[in-house]
């Protein structure tokens, strides 16, 4: 259902084709393409893409938080690239859930900032990229950002203690 509410949001997702509740089987699309933490630590992308590629996640993000959807597991693993065009395809909605509260868009926000620093650490400006795009399109960035703030503290208090 999820992934079904972010493709009326305009984000790319894989099509789900049918679902089989009996059988507990779903059949969607194969999207032809790379993770783009795969495609990052490729550095086969021209920088000029790779920010555009960021943009897109900010983007992507920025329309699920808008319309009320948290990903729940926003990682580099989690978006693909796909091979045909480029175009970012956000898939594994299985922790996901409806919300329009800011802490739990930036409890998903700060999910996303920690992959990236673990599998792309080298690159730091990425991440960046991602919340200035994300910035520039949601509607909600001060109350978002405000609890971001407070989730990075705590999660930084949480690493060095523990």
């Amino acid at each position: 259902r999820s992934m079904l509410r972010a493709r009326k949001m305009g984000i790319r997702t894989p099509v789900v084709y049918l679902v089989e509740h009996e059988a507990h089987t779903i059949y969607m699309e194969f999207v032809e393409g790379r993770s783009v933490k795969d495609t990052v630590r490729s550095d086969e992308l021209p920088a000029e893409q790779t920010s555009g590629l960021m943009v897109q996640i900010g983007e992507a993000v920025a329309k699920m938080h808008d319309g009320g959807l948290i990903h729940g597991d926003l990682t580099t693993s989690n978006l693909i690239v796909e091979a045909t065009n480029g175009q970012l395809v956000v898939i594994d909605f299985g922790l996901s859930f409806n919300s329009t509260i800011p802490e739990d868009k930036a409890v998903d926000l700060y999910v996303l900032e920690r992959a990236f620093t673990s599998a792309h650490s080298d690159k730091p400006h990425l991440f960046q990229e991602v919340l200035e795009a994300y910035r520039q399109k949601t509607r909600q960035w001060i109350p978002t950002m405000k609890k971001f703030a407070e989730v990075r503290m705590r999660g930084r208090k949480r690493s060095m203690v523990g």
